[in-house]
């Protein structure tokens, strides 16, 4: 199974967000923790969050979501995946485009 962890900066992302916002980030962590727990078998989570997505953005980064407003970006490193951020689609975008000026 995958083990979900967490960067510094990923906490420090929570602290720009109102509580429903950190209500939805809550959401999405539990539902990677099933996701991740279910040999990521995506029916089992859907069954908890029927809107729940995880989708590969590019190599090692992917995004999780329970709805299109909130996301976490995670970084998937063999078995261990590791929440970078919470945020929404722009600074996601901002992020990946940050690693790129440093490639």
């Amino acid at each position: 199974p995958l083990t979900l962890l967490y960067y510094s900066s990923f906490k420090r992302s929570l602290k720009v967000l109102d509580s429903s916002q950190k209500a939805i980030v809550k959401r999405v962590l539990n539902s990677l923790l099933v996701y991740y727990a279910s040999s990521c078998t995506l029916s089992e989570v859907q069954k908890q969050e029927p809107r729940f997505f995880y989708k590969k953005l590019r190599e090692p980064y992917y995004e999780a979501g329970v709805e299109s407003k909130v996301r976490v970006l995670i970084e998937r490193d063999k078995s261990e995946c590791i929440a970078i951020l919470a945020g929404n689609h722009d600074q996601i975008r901002r992020f990946l485009t940050g690693i790129n000026k440093y490639q």
